[in-house]
């Protein structure tokens, strides 16, 4: 039984808080000899997937998609690693084995300022990526002449150095709420962890 001592040093009031409090403790704890209650089993932890997001973006829109995905994989188990292009190497195109990547394109056909540095890379060198399973988003829009030509530009180059592209390349045309939703649903049930 748990007590409060006499000298203990609180109010009337409070000692009869205290002792209100106490026993509601004492009632839940099992009594001596009781057996005590095996405690539920936890969750069998999920098995699912290592995801890369790369983002490329100009003025924020293919991060903030980037963003949604990573929420969604997270929903179904998944793992997912947000990274902005400008902090990416080619090596890591060697690193991982599942990448989605969502970029805009700017200007006449460029990538966006932060995708410059990754996208050059990825041109000039050539590292063997036949282990990489990728799938591009490519935000756009088709007034300009060079319609996702950035998205285009690292679907054909992963092509040509090995990688498994896990989905066609999904362009949107400057609403991309809904494109976003398909090819989203789409990735969540092509990634399918091995048993």
């Amino acid at each position: 039984m748990l007590t409060i001592p006499d000298n203990a040093p609180f109010t009337g009031t409070q000692k009869m808080w205290l002792k209100g409090f106490l026993a509601g403790i004492a009632a839940g704890l099992p009594q001596a000899g009781a057996s005590i209650p095996a405690a539920p089993a936890a969750e069998a932890p999920k098995s699912g997937l290592p995801v890369t997001i790369l983002w490329g973006s100009q003025t924020g829109t293919a991060e903030t998609y980037a963003k949604k995905l990573a929420k969604a994989l997270t929903a179904q188990g998944h793992a997912p690693t947000i990274m902005d292009m400008a902090d990416a190497t080619v090596g890591l195109f060697s690193t991982v084995k599942h990448l989605a990547i969502l970029t805009s394109t700017y200007g006449d056909g460029e990538p966006p300022d932060n995708a410059l540095d990754l996208h050059t890379s990825l041109h000039a060198e050539t590292p063997a990526l036949a282990d990489l399973s990728f799938t591009v988003f490519a935000l756009g829009d088709s007034n300009y002449p060079e319609f996702c030509k950035c998205g285009h530009d690292f679907q054909n180059r992963l092509t040509a150095l090995g990688a498994k592209p896990l989905l066609p390349i999904m362009t949107s045309d400057v609403d991309h709420d809904l494109p976003f939703k398909e090819w989203s649903a789409s990735l969540l049930s092509s990634l399918v962890p091995a048993h």
